[in-house]
């Protein structure tokens, strides 16, 4: 039987990783190495998506995520069953597990993909939530890839609720 989360727990690598059940999380993965590749094109990014939409509804509920050309951002929350959630660690590794085996053939590279630490937060309210939604919408915007949000194809909304 895989480990769930029954309780508040911390464990620490080089980041902080706070996990509690209920908890809707910030998440960012990186690239290893921003040479490696443009997470940004047209057949890699669509890979990610369709990663973080094939465990939505199964795994956790997602909510707004974007893909930038060296990281993702996610918003999501861990399914509750029988008062506990799967651990972030196993989600996030899962989803970076398979986008990178697909991303390394489709570049037919091996090798790591991504950083082995994520970044993870704890969501603590609505106004918290909406900051973050809002970063991550004009995350493209900051760094010069668009003019707006809503120009950015990959950029998803919450759309599973």
């Amino acid at each position: 039987m895989k480990k769930r989360i029954r309780e508040f727990s911390i464990h620490q690598r080089h980041l902080p990783h706070w996990q509690l059940p209920g908890a809707v999380y910030h998440v960012v993965f990186t690239l290893k190495d921003s040479s490696i590749c443009n997470l940004c094109y047209d057949e890699i990014a669509p890979i990610i998506l369709k990663a973080l939409s094939h465990y939505a509804n199964h795994r956790y509920i997602l909510y707004d995520h974007t893909v930038m050309p060296d990281h993702v951002h996610v918003i999501l929350q861990p399914y509750e069953k029988d008062f506990s959630v799967e651990p972030l660690g196993d989600i996030v590794g899962d989803i970076k597990s398979y986008t990178a085996r697909s991303i390394n053939a489709t570049l037919n590279r091996k090798g790591a993909l991504w950083l082995d630490e994520s970044y993870d937060r704890i969501i603590r309210d609505d106004a918290e939530y909406k900051r973050i939604a809002q970063y991550i919408f004009e995350n493209p915007v900051r760094v010069g890839l668009v003019h707006s949000g809503e120009q950015w194809k990959w950029w998803r909304p919450t759309q599973w609720r």
